[in-house]
């Protein structure tokens, strides 16, 4: 790591991805997910159960939980009928649908041990799988219990971002310069503080045969980080001589298949927790000559407001006289 200009510049970072020669797909997705694709093992093997239970939106999770105690109740109807419904005292039926829906609400009474008592196990293997169904109840209600209160308990996807990051002039020491800029928010107006970003750049490198090699870059910012962060924040890297994308025009740039990987970090107040927060661009994702409209500012009795609605809104400028 070298300083320049009171910037740190670090180049070649590897953070774990791999150097290739070329790429086609972006190494993190928008939603701050690997975009990596694991081959080699069994399904089982990768797939973790409950990370996707609590990753997954609230109302997959509910539909998962319904059909769980569904299938559940069926199977155990499936026994007692197996077993003999002479097995199971105080049942009151008529025909064959209410013979069913009395064991399945007998089944639903004994896995979520209520129990009412009108219908009861008589037989010894009624009375066995009456009592198992019980134990699979505890077990499952006190999974579902934990998971319930995990999901509660984890941090809300408290950081929102622009969805495209801008290639904007900016002044710089005195100069009037080119920067890349990404703006991040506040969702939920959460107490973060000692917030820290960094920005990683990942872009193609020819040498003189014309053979791609991906590089990594470790990109300077104007500020790293920030004590309080109650609205929006934008990260800007100055394109000065020291900058990695210093003298790329916009062919260049595109040439390059350059990718922006924002990782925002902080301590969280609300949940007394550090938060960490990942986003990405590609190219198609970031415009040439444009900056970010303003999204803060104060009524007439001081108020501060921060418009969450125009975090993406940018306006076209002319930076053609910026670069070269």
């Amino acid at each position: 790591m070298e300083r320049k200009n009171n910037l740190a510049i670090t180049t070649d970072k590897e953070l774990g991805f791999g150097i290739t020669d070329a790429r086609q797909k972006r190494l993190i997705n928008p939603d701050g997910s690997y975009n990596y694709k694991r081959i080699g093992l069994p399904w089982y093997e990768t797939f973790n159960f409950y990370k996707w239970l609590n990753a997954s939106r609230w109302r997959h999770f509910f539909m998962i939980i319904f059909l769980w105690y569904t299938v559940v109740n069926i199977i155990f109807v499936a026994a007692y009928y197996l077993v003999g419904v002479d097995q199971i005292g105080g049942m009151m039926y008529n025909n064959e649908k209410d013979k069913f829906w009395e064991i399945y609400f007998f089944s639903s009474q004994t896995l979520t041990t209520v129990g009412y008592g009108r219908i009861n196990p008589v037989g010894f293997w009624a009375s066995g799988i009456a009592s198992f169904e019980a134990l699979v109840g505890l077990l499952s209600f006190a999974i579902i219990t934990g998971l319930l209160f995990s999901r509660f308990a984890k941090a809300p996807e408290i950081v929102m971002y622009a969805n495209r990051a801008m290639i904007a002039p900016f002044t710089w020491q005195g100069n009037e310069i080119i920067a890349l800029m990404v703006r991040a928010g506040n969702r939920i107006n959460s107490n973060l503080m000692n917030v820290r970003a960094q920005i990683t750049l990942t872009m193609s490198i020819f040498d003189d045969d014309g053979k791609e090699t991906r590089k990594f870059y470790s990109l300077a910012l104007e500020r790293d980080t920030v004590t309080f962060f109650p609205s929006t924040w934008t990260v800007v890297h100055p394109i000065d001589e020291n900058s990695p994308l210093h003298g790329l025009d916009y062919e260049g740039f595109k040439r390059a298949h350059p990718e922006i990987l924002l990782l925002i970090s902080g301590f969280d107040e609300t949940f007394d927790q550090n938060i960490f927060s990942r986003m990405s661009y590609n190219f198609d994702e970031m415009e040439w000559g444009a900056k970010f409209v303003r999204s803060f500012y104060f009524e007439e009795d001081g108020q501060p407001i921060v418009d969450l609605g125009k975090i993406s809104q940018f306006e076209k400028v002319d930076i053609s006289n910026l670069v070269g």
